[in-house]
């Protein structure tokens, strides 16, 4: 399941030790924590076997934040997350130590597997909209998780950030004209419908929603696993995320290229469970949300390849990962899909 050359060597017994002081693990085995394949950037996940939970292990602090705060917002996002009954439980957390430089989550180890798409794609469409369902908390009570003044140009000034760096890389000619014309449409579309984006309804957004930070139970009852990045943002981005490529092609295990027809689809379905005005706001700017989230993937992407991202991953999704990267700066896609806008 794993490769140890890739895998960060982790110290079993203080891991062990400092889940023993927990009363729920108070009688775990020695040996009890085994490494998990390692297909995402940001954790390291160990099987807490007899415990019916995970050990997600942050190999950085989030955002500029210190391990502890860090930490902190990861934990609220579970926590708050919780209430939708489509993410795991927050069992628990482990401080910042030698044996977890930025701290660890214990979380439910959910049982299943990537969704399967098309077919499964309406559990997933399910479990985001239970997400997005949950109230949003008084002023008040939102932090330590982010309200972003203006989630859209936040999101264009990350694309700047990134498509930046594309003068560390031998790209096609054309690919970087699209790209700064993609970038100048972004910060049109940002200042010219700001007041508009101001009237937008909130909700908490996981940000990362591609499929692969899903797991189908058995019973096809899909969860959202990954919420480190989660805002109270705008739900429209995270319908764009779960259906635009090259996010559908990140997961080894779930990478796929969805026609119109499955791309419409889902949204109806999200649509249908989420309620109004979420869902009424997102289907008048999803092509536009669509769009930006294109581009804030593929200039994800790009930073991916420049900075060899995917070292870190095991083999088998190292591999699949240069590929997916490659694929999506590749001029025939980078055209292909800019053929959608028109």
């Amino acid at each position: 399941m794993y490769n140890p050359r890739i895998m960060p060597d982790f110290d079993q017994a203080a891991l062990t030790a400092a889940l023993k002081a927990l009363p729920r693990f108070a009688e775990l085995s020695a040996d009890a924590l085994v490494p998990l394949e390692r297909k995402g950037l940001s954790h390291v996940h160990l099987r807490i076997q007899g415990g019916r939970a995970l050990l997600r292990l942050p190999q950085a602090a989030f955002g500029g934040l210190t391990p502890a705060a860090s930490l902190e917002r990861q934990a609220a996002a579970f926590a708050r997350a919780q209430a939708s009954d489509a993410t795991p439980r927050l069992l628990g957390t482990l401080p910042a130590s030698p044996a977890a430089p930025f701290g660890a989550l214990i979380v439910d180890d959910i049982p299943g597997a990537a969704p399967r798409l098309p077919g499964e794609l309406p559990a997933v469409a399910a479990a985001l909209a239970a997400v997005h369902r949950l109230k949003l908390p008084d002023a008040a009570e939102r932090a330590p998780i982010d309200f972003p003044a203006d989630p859209i140009a936040d999101t264009v000034a990350g694309i700047a950030a990134n498509l930046a760096l594309a003068d560390k890389l031998t790209l096609d000619p054309k690919v970087k004209i699209a790209f700064g014309n993609e970038l100048v449409w972004a910060k049109d579309f940002a200042a010219t419908n700001a007041k508009r984006f101001a009237g937008l309804t909130r909700a908490l957004c996981l940000v990362d929603a591609h499929p692969g930070n899903f797991v189908v139970a058995p019973g096809a009852r899909a969860y959202a696993v990954d919420l480190e990045k989660c805002v109270y943002g705008f739900p429209g981005l995270d319908v764009a995320h779960a259906i635009m490529l090259p996010a559908t092609s990140w997961d080894p295990d779930c990478a796929a290229t969805l026609d119109s027809g499955q791309i419409d689809g889902f949204v109806r379905s999200w649509a249908s469970k989420v309620g109004e005005p979420i869902a009424r706001e997102t289907v008048s700017l999803l092509r536009p949300f669509r769009r930006l989230v294109w581009l804030r993937t593929t200039s994800v992407f790009l930073r991916f390849k420049v900075e060899g991202s995917w070292k870190v991953l095991d083999a088998r999704a190292a591999d699949h990962a240069k590929r997916a990267i490659d694929a999506a700066l590749d001029p025939a896609t980078v055209a292909a899909q800019r053929k959608l806008w028109g």
